[in-house]
């Protein structure tokens, strides 16, 4: 896989984490029944670590581009949050870990401003509506990251996931993209959990087959434990 195709997936991954976890962080309203500091602490100690992976994995620091912030605005329009920075306390992105040129993983942590709004989103994550919204972004990015090519195959669907603290929801796209003539399949699944006031979400991509499910349920759970 070329390094654009391999953007293409990152990116991918980077915007849905984004718009699962509430990404702009920051703010909340005068009734927050939080701290803050504490929050970004708390959300600081959940994120993804490179002790969590397997030896081999590296990682670099996540790198936030303008096709991110548009695609953000549309998913939240699409999922029906009307406003993701208005009730987060904090939030922490992790780097993003990879392993090979098409396998990666990272991890968004938000604390929401009261356990009604964590609620509330979590809700909004497991409607009907959020494959359909995954869709739309998946085909928005992979167009403007491959010169417009149009991904084959796409679909997004739910997810069987173990519950986890408050509430899960999970889902994965997928699709196909010409490398060397040859079609080649992508998988991106998105993880989400609620462990209080705290949104936890899990990104990860391979390409060929699904990310590995055992690796993938232990990343999920090393942050639950922390939460």
């Amino acid at each position: 896989m070329t390094r654009p195709e391999v953007r293409a997936l990152t990116l991918v991954v980077a915007v849905i984490a984004c718009l699962l976890t509430a990404c702009g962080g920051g703010g909340g309203s005068g009734a927050a029944k939080s701290s803050p500091a504490a929050d970004k602490t708390a959300s600081a100690k959940i994120s993804l670590r490179q002790s969590d992976f397997p030896s081999g994995w590296t990682s670099a620091p996540h790198q936030v581009t303008p096709e991110e912030t548009a695609t953000l605005r549309q998913l939240t329009q699409c999922v029906g949050i009307p406003d993701l920075t208005g009730h987060t306390t904090a939030r922490d992105r992790s780097n993003d870990f990879s392993s090979g040129q098409a396998t990666s993983a990272s991890s968004n942590v938000v604390f929401a401003t009261t356990d009604a709004d964590a609620s509330s989103d979590l809700a909004a994550f497991q409607s009907d509506k959020t494959p359909d919204c995954l869709k739309q972004a998946v085909l928005a990015l992979t167009k403007q990251q491959l010169s417009g090519t149009v991904p084959a195959n796409l679909d997004a669907r739910q997810l069987q996931f173990p519950t986890l603290k408050d509430g899960t929801a999970a889902y994965q796209a997928s699709f196909t993209v010409s490398v060397a003539g040859t079609s080649l399949p992508v998988y991106a699944d998105f993880v989400y959990f609620r462990a209080g006031r705290a949104e936890v979400l899990l990104g990860t991509t391979n390409a060929g087959s699904p990310f590995d499910r055992k690796l993938e349920e232990s990343l999920v759970r090393k942050m639950a434990d922390r939460a």
